[in-house]
């Protein structure tokens, strides 16, 4: 119980770290990918903070939502990335971003079964993970993004990968996997706000 309060807090430390260095930069509403990161902040800390202080009967319920808005949101951010990198005349509609939240209806008329639930999410952070590998690997190649741009895809990686690995103790595993999660939020955050993404190659 200790090492699980120790993970919801570093969850929500991070969290609160990348709302208030993401929020000044997002106020221009432009700039959508840097909104729908800051909702998906929103959504993954609020959940986090019920599952410490909230009812323990909805706490699994509140957590799945929690997280699958925010992974949600987070691939609404990574189309905006794929809209923005081509040309004026090939970008696909702006409202077009808004796709993945579609998924919350269909995920809203799952039965009340977690394991359909938790592959579900597993599949759409693979996909948002694979997506932001290709986005960042390619770009910090092409056009001299940071490193840190793909630095926090790799511990986004790291983390997703740390719960199929078989640790003597489960609880180092889930530790180890929060840490790597709350780099990963930390650096893409700083990556964000500190550079900005260039898109024409030098």
């Amino acid at each position: 119980m200790e090492v699980l309060n120790v993970k919801h807090g570093l969850e929500i430390i991070a969290a609160l770290l990348c709302f208030v260095v993401l929020l000044p930069s997002s106020l221009n509403l432009r700039n959508l990918t840097k909104l729908y990161l800051l909702g998906s902040i929103c959504s993954f800390f609020t959940s986090k903070i019920y599952v410490l202080i909230g009812p323990s009967y909805l706490v699994r319920d509140v957590e799945t939502w929690g997280n699958f808005i925010s992974i949600s949101l987070v691939l609404s951010a990574l189309f905006v990335l794929i809209r923005d990198s081509k040309p004026m005349f090939a970008r696909f509609p702006i409202y077009l971003t808004l796709l993945p939240l579609t998924g919350i209806i269909f995920f809203a008329v799952i039965p009340t079964s977690y394991a359909i639930k938790d592959i579900l999410e597993l599949i759409m952070q693979a996909g948002a993970l694979l997506v932001a590998l290709l986005i960042f690997g390619v770009n910090t190649y092409l056009f001299r993004w940071k490193w840190t741009f793909l630095g926090s895809i790799l511990a986004f990686l790291c983390a997703y990968i740390i719960p199929f690995i078989h640790f003597n103790n489960p609880m180092n595993g889930l530790l180890l996997g929060n840490i790597l999660l709350s780099l990963g939020m930390i650096l893409l955050t700083f990556s964000l706000v500190k550079y900005p993404i260039n898109t024409e190659k030098k």
